[in-house]
């Protein structure tokens, strides 16, 4: 049996919400290869959400919408979060609702002292390959935090660059306290970026 795999990588031209049904048609197709049982998917306003829980709603996958902190202008009280969020529990729809792996305190730190501490710079370096992936580890790790997946499963998840999905990935998540044992498995398609184009955050 050959010690490789060859596998397909989709990149886009430029990041962004797009490219958000071609990544969400990339996650159908990497999950009827039948090896994963859940789902991820970033949404801040929770608008990606539904779009994600439509495409995979005649499939036994389970889709889990991660949603920003409270706190997060999508969830002031006029925030686009918080008008969706009765749509969510009306239909019964669990989802993760956290504070943010690379940000937290350490956003409050930097903000206040002009400090970064080594969240933010862990979180510039997955910058390097998208804000996508940024994102996609950031929500795994709060899903696992909250109980929602398992560090024993391989997950798809769907994230992206502001608004919409641009990235998925295949990981092996992991709690935030191993953090260093957090898998990125596979990457299915990402948008092609030109180095971190902001202020460190």
């Amino acid at each position: 049996m050959a010690d490789f795999k060859t596998k397909e990588i989709t990149y886009f031209l430029k990041p962004g919400i797009g490219n958000t049904q071609k990544a969400i048609d990339f996650a159908v197709k990497r999950a009827k290869e039948g090896d994963i049982d859940k789902i991820l998917v970033a949404t801040s306003s929770g608008n990606t959400g539904f779009v994600v829980i439509e495409a995979f709603k005649d499939t036994k996958i389970s889709v889990i919408p991660v949603i920003l902190n409270a706190g997060s202008k999508y969830s002031s009280e006029d925030g686009e979060w918080t008008k969706n969020k009765s749509k969510y529990e009306k239909a019964g729809i669990r989802y993760v609702q956290g504070i943010q792996t690379f940000s937290g305190v350490e956003r409050a730190v930097k903000s206040r002292w002009g400090t970064a501490g080594p969240l933010l710079i862990i979180s510039d370096a997955l910058r390097l390959f998208g804000e996508g992936t940024k994102v996609g580890v950031e929500i795994a790790i709060m899903a696992a935090d909250s109980d929602f997946i398992s560090p024993n499963e391989k997950v798809l998840i769907i994230a992206g660059t502001g608004r919409g999905s641009d990235t998925v990935l295949l990981v092996k998540p992991t709690y935030s306290n191993n953090f260093f044992e957090f898998a990125i498995q596979e990457i299915i398609c990402k948008p092609i970026v030109d180095g971190i184009k902001h202020d460190a955050k």
